[in-house]
């Protein structure tokens, strides 16, 4: 294997992570419609997504046992392909008990291929020997971006399967594009233990910090739109740019990340950027105006996007001597989060409201301001 193998493999990764987000902003705008369509309550609802996050816990550690016997690249190919399938499910599913069933495969590929992706970018990071992660991240929230304009617009001038139909199938050829240039399977083979392991004392804190950085931003994009559309009262489409704008946040905050932290320290950057997603989620959720509470998304989205990312790497640098298997466990706790909030949010909304419901992400956010000192571990170069 090459540097060049290595630097291709990094713009593949990249790719996946790009069309992964993609597949999930361009779900965003069907979210309200399922809904309504499903005649749903937010309680119910709620619970209804809960099958996304109980495919996705059922994914994951079958996942790492498939990386482990057949490496991450073969598994990341398998896992994008198959999201792009089940992207399909709950966006036609007439009932709830289909609707349920459809989400359930869809988190499946969604947790698996989350856990691969992760997995291959750090077999990439060590070809390389370079900070790869916020790269890798940065095109998630840029996909997701991408996708709710787009899903948005296209919904917009098509309807609903046509959207979907235009998104699925473009994200499956740059995935049939990107999987050929992946590093061979035998990297990771064999090595799932190293890169996945439940959490340690050492990394247990920056886990649950990250549990709720990843619970705003699950919250956020199941139930921005949904917000949007019960309090301005306006289109879908025009709901989604919520979540859409909110991710063009996170995009810039991460791809402006890594020189960030090497001018302010991960522990000021953490503080700062919690404080902002808490403000910017505040006066989305209390102002009167759409406008105004799009633009706050966005402040928000450049708040909470460079969280993740450092504690990821934090949890790297615990484990010196497993890198991998400190990222993974922060990683876990991490997504449990991001699959958890969304119920939790939708519980709330029955028993007050969805604005204040989303208030949890609010809290969520100061406390990790509180902790950010946890996160000098990341500065350890």
């Amino acid at each position: 294997m090459t540097s060049f193998d290595a630097v291709r493999a990094r713009w593949a990764v990249g790719a996946m992570f790009l069309l992964h987000g993609i597949l999930i902003g361009s779900w965003v705008p069907h979210i309200p419609l399922a809904k309504e369509r499903l005649e749903a309550g937010p309680a119910v609802f709620g619970l209804a997504l809960l099958a996304f996050a109980g495919g996705a816990v059922v994914a994951m550690p079958t996942a790492g046992m498939l990386i482990n016997r057949f490496g991450s690249a073969r598994m990341t190919g398998i896992t994008g392909i198959l999201f792009c399938l089940t992207f399909f499910g709950p966006i036609l599913a007439p009932t709830m008990t289909t609707f349920v069933v459809a989400g359930f495969l869809m988190g499946m590929s969604i947790g698996s291929m989350d856990v691969a992706m992760n997995a291959h970018g750090i077999a990439v990071e060590k070809a390389l020997r370079l900070p790869t992660m916020s790269m890798f991240h940065g095109g998630f929230s840029l996909g997701g971006m991408i996708g709710a304009f787009l899903g948005a617009l296209l919904l917009r001038l098509y309807g609903e399967l046509p959207q979907a139909a235009m998104t699925a199938a473009l994200c499956l050829a740059m995935q049939l594009t990107a999987m050929r240039f992946l590093l061979p399977n035998s990297v990771d083979q064999g090595l799932s233990g190293s890169h996945f392991a439940w959490p340690t004392r050492a990394t247990i804190g920056l886990g649950l910090l990250c549990f709720l950085a990843l619970m705003i931003e699950g919250s956020i994009l199941d139930w921005a739109a949904i917000m949007m559309r019960e309090k301005f009262l306006v289109d879908a489409s025009i709901a989604a740019l919520a979540f859409g704008f909110y991710q063009s946040g996170m995009a810039v905050a991460r791809f402006t990340g890594d020189w960030l932290r090497l001018k302010v320290g991960a522990v000021r950057l953490v503080f700062v950027s919690a404080l902002m997603a808490a403000a910017g989620t505040a006066v989305a959720l209390a102002v009167p105006s759409p406008e105004v509470a799009i633009a706050a998304f966005v402040f928000a989205g450049l708040g909470i996007g460079n969280v993740a990312p450092i504690l990821f790497a934090g949890g790297g640098r615990l484990e010196p001597d497993a890198p991998g298997r400190g990222i993974a466990a922060v990683t876990t706790l991490g997504y449990s989060g991001f699959l958890a909030g969304p119920p939790l949010i939708g519980f709330a909304a029955q028993l007050t409201s969805l604005p204040v419901a989303l208030g949890l992400t609010v809290i969520a956010a100061l406390i990790i301001a509180a902790f950010a000192r946890m996160v000098d571990a990341a500065d350890s170069f």
